[in-house]
């Protein structure tokens, strides 16, 4: 079984569709039960549950969900928020712990709770560019992302049970990136930039990041899989996995 949280919408959708494609039994994990019944309808290799892995409840409710499934083959942390657009000076407590919740924990409690029937399995963090490149009016997204990323290289260190890594999916067609992008927060600089890259299509597919993630999942190789944080931008692995007629546009 696959794991795929934040399974009913952008990446999350994608991905699932994928690998029920490539023949795997997936189950999908979000709060919203309309769209995760709506993606399960696609394929009957696709279940879902609906549970919100911010909290205590909702990850015991996943674990609950797998008690007799003998092997979860991946476990992938799709959930997040992106939310709160605030500048620093505003940013409010609960909202600050809520990212926190939802984009960092589920990494750490749920990954723990998982653990024994992960054993030969892997780990697939969604993590964002935005660790690298700040963004004015989501410092709580970019700071959950960098919190994410480095507890990936912990449990690197720490566990050899299973495999565990990041991956930057890109600039995608999302939610999420249309939130940011109409973002009244954006400077004028940034703003510009996403506008011109939404218009002239070069905006990454779901589907294509769901080829890549599905890859890695797969067929990467298991002493290349936690080698490095994954860039989706990176050209030296797209022979592996990116057929035509899918792109991945360039950022220039």
């Amino acid at each position: 079984m696959f794991i795929v949280t934040g399974g009913g919408s952008g990446i999350g959708k994608a991905l699932a569709v994928e690998l029920a494609h490539r023949g795997e039994v997936v189950l999908i994990v979000g709060r919203r039960q309309s769209i995760l019944d709506e993606v399960a309808s696609m394929s009957s290799s696709i279940s879902s549950l609906q549970a919100d892995v911010s909290t205590e409840e909702g990850r015991a409710l996943v674990e609950n969900q797998v008690a007799k499934v003998p092997r979860i083959k991946a476990l992938v942390h799709n959930a997040g928020t992106v939310e709160p657009f605030a500048r620093l000076g505003e940013i409010q407590t609960k909202d600050w712990l809520q990212a926190f919740a939802t984009n960092v924990e589920p990494a750490l409690f749920l990954t723990q709770q998982l653990s024994s029937k992960l054993i030969g399995g892997r780990v697939l963090n969604i993590s964002s560019g935005a660790i690298y490149y700040p963004i004015p009016g989501c410092a709580t997204y970019c700071a959950t992302k960098a919190a994410l990323s480095m507890l990936t290289k912990c449990w690197q260190l720490e566990e050899q049970r299973f495999l565990t890594t990041s991956v930057l999916p890109g600039i995608s067609d999302t939610a999420m990136f249309a939130s940011i992008r109409h973002s009244d927060l954006l400077p004028t600089t940034n703003s510009d930039f996403y506008k011109q890259l939404y218009d002239n299509q070069r905006i990454i597919k779901p589907e294509v990041v769901a080829l890549f993630l599905s890859w890695l999942l797969i067929d990467c190789n298991a002493d290349d899989y936690q080698s490095k944080e994954w860039d989706i931008y990176d050209t030296t692995h797209h022979n592996e996995w990116l057929k035509p007629p899918h792109t991945v546009p360039s950022l220039e």
